[in-house]
């Protein structure tokens, strides 16, 4: 069960990641994920290929080296690093994004 979760997991986030990029054309054109337009395409694909390569793929290859070896503490750290990075770009790109305030029409 694990394994089909990861797998998910790291194919959902680097198919957003692939869609954001492709309907960014460049970054000329903001792409629209249902029907909803996703400012900052660049940094919000990155954001998904670090979570997906950090959650999914991280996930998948964590029984490959036995515990506590140079192997094991290795990819720890990477995948710390990778979630962290995805962090980091979440809030960028939440601070970054002004939403717009809606004010009472005075009367």
């Amino acid at each position: 069960m694990d394994v089909v979760l990861a797998v998910v997991v790291a194919a959902a986030n680097l198919a957003v990641a692939a869609l954001l990029l492709a309907g960014s054309r460049g970054g000329r054109a903001v792409p629209r994920i249902f029907r909803r337009s996703q400012p900052f395409p660049r940094m919000r694909a990155a954001m998904h290929a670090c979570l997906g390569l950090g959650m999914g793929a991280g996930w998948l290859v964590k029984d490959i080296f036995p515990p506590h070896s140079t192997g094991d503490m290795v990819l720890f750290n990477v995948i710390r690093i990778l979630l962290v990075a995805g962090l980091v770009t979440a809030l960028l790109v939440a601070f970054r994004h002004a939403r717009p305030i809606r004010r009472k029409a005075a009367g």
